[in-house]
């Protein structure tokens, strides 16, 4: 195991990925004779997922320990705001439900705040919403739900995205990250970082507006001018209701906030990103997409080597 080992490292093998790539290599070099037919039938056996395989998952998982885990993403960032102070959303991204305990459970993408979701296990930290009076309560709720609903359906609909050529592809998926950097400068809660906020959620329209250009016309688009990128997706019968744009700052003005060369409040900057927010997810539903995944389930079974 140990020169299987020093062989991936050598190969730059990701170590969540080792003890699959270490059981095939097994297999291949060292075993000589199975009753299998072949070592493919081998590979693909139930005697090799249940029996031979946990014994390379133990070893990988004794010497690395967490680092065997893959760095998933399992949540979105979001913000609210509460009392004149942003707070975090702490968004998870698929929710799910036990069906056998130990064995089996359902996965699901949801694209809205589904029934059983409570605001008080998605906001970070918590907050005692009793205190609120009832029409505070539930406007803050409402918000909430509208910010989940956006957030999923953005996420939702850029992964599962089809037929964009790899330029647009890498671009779209740097679009919900502009949002991420723009809500942790809205979170430091200093006008100086809420300006570089706004200049994220800029960015995050902008990418949005030039992957849809190449979606529907397959060609790229420059600038940063989000008139101009609406303009040429409506030349191409593409239309967007662009009309809560309109109280934005200017391509221009946004440059000068990236730089903070001026000024914003943190409650500029939320508008700013429930605008954005709201728009990019319009945006993002005009993809093409060659499978709807939104408020899809699967159930799935612990694998035989799952710790």
């Amino acid at each position: 195991m140990p020169k299987i080992d020093e062989l991936l490292e050598a190969q730059g093998t990701p170590i969540p990925n080792r003890f699959i790539a270490a059981g095939k290599l097994y297999v291949e070099y060292f075993v000589q004779d199975s009753t299998f037919e072949s070592k493919d039938q081998l590979l693909e056996s139930d005697a090799y997922r249940e029996c031979v395989l946990p014994i390379f998952n133990d070893w990988y998982y004794e010497k690395y320990r967490d680092l065997t885990k893959y760095n998933v993403k399992t949540s979105y960032l979001g913000v609210a705001f509460v009392y004149g102070q942003p707070i975090e959303l702490k968004i998870p991204s698929t929710t799910s439900k036990v069906v056998e305990e130990g064995k089996v459970s359902k996965m699901m993408f949801p694209d809205h705040m589904q029934e059983n979701e409570k605001i008080e296990e998605i906001i970070q930290p918590n907050i005692n919403l009793e205190h609120m009076t009832e029409k505070l309560a539930s406007d803050l709720k409402q918000q909430i739900a509208e910010i989940i609903a956006y957030s999923r359906s953005i996420n939702i609909d850029i992964n599962t995205s089809s037929e964009l050529e790899q330029s647009a592809q890498n671009m779209s998926m740097g679009i919900w990250g502009h949002f991420e950097k723009g809500l942790s400068d809205i979170l430091a809660n200093k006008p100086e970082l809420s300006a570089v906020a706004c200049w994220e959620f800029h960015l995050a329209i902008e990418k949005s507006l030039k992957v849809l250009i190449h979606s529907k016309t397959g060609q790229g688009k420059h600038g940063h001018c989000l008139d101009d990128l609406i303009g040429w997706l409506k030349q191409h019968g593409c239309e967007l209701d662009s009309s809560e744009l309109m109280g934005l700052p200017s391509d221009k003005d946004a440059i000068k906030l990236r730089y903070a060369e001026m000024m914003k409040q943190p409650i500029e900057a939320f508008s700013y990103y429930l605008i954005a927010l709201k728009f990019v997810a319009d945006v993002c539903t005009k993809l093409d997409h060659k499978h709807r995944f939104k408020n899809s389930s699967f159930t799935l079974k612990m694998a035989p080597w799952a710790r």
